[in-house]
């Protein structure tokens, strides 16, 4: 059976362009997302993800999936595992990924390291303590830039900080060195 999938997004065509498209490649069932929340999105997931062998799936771009690169990499090898083909119809030529022969290497490493790492953002920042929010460097620098003539608008947005909390810190901070008055 072939399945065509069709979203609305701003990176994304028209969906009757899109509809068109797929259904010139001969689908037997479009889906579209009626709404673009986290939950219609998973369950879209889940469905491709059951398909059968001999499935085709259907879309003008990876875009219309709607899901992150490790997502992709597992649905894809999903896809591979299972005998279900992926047909691309957007580009300036058509692209299928049909599954005949071996998992791409690289594919299947995504798809391992997506499985296994923790569903938790990757990237830590350090928590802002409340007695100290800038270190020396940053303190040093935003001084720098206050006598340069920078706003406390402009020197907040770069440490992520209301502008009176900035204007606070500095003031708190303020050196012997420091003669011109921070308001």
């Amino acid at each position: 059976m072939r399945y065509g999938v069709v979203r609305s997004s701003p990176e994304l065509p028209p969906t009757s362009l899109q509809r068109r498209l797929i259904e010139s490649a001969g689908c037997d069932i479009v889906l579209g997302e009626a709404d673009s929340s986290a939950s219609s999105q998973r369950s879209l997931l889940t469905l491709l993800s059951g398909l059968r062998r001999g499935d085709e799936v259907v879309v003008h771009g990876l875009e219309c999936l709607d899901a992150t690169t490790g997502e992709l990499a597992r649905l894809i090898r999903r896809f591979f595992e299972t005998g279900v083909t992926l047909k691309i119809v957007g580009g300036s030529r058509v692209e299928m990924l049909a599954p005949s022969g071996a998992i791409p290497r690289a594919l299947a490493l995504l798809a391992d390291h997506e499985t296994r790492r923790p569903h938790q953002t990757t990237i830590r920042r350090r928590a802002p303590s409340a007695d100290a929010p800038l270190t020396q460097h940053q303190l040093k620098f935003a001084r720098a830039m206050y006598r340069r003539g920078h706003s406390m608008r402009e020197i907040g947005l770069l440490f992520r900080l209301a502008p009176n909390e900035m204007a606070r810190i500095l003031r708190a901070a303020r050196t012997p060195a420091d003669s011109n008055p921070v308001d």
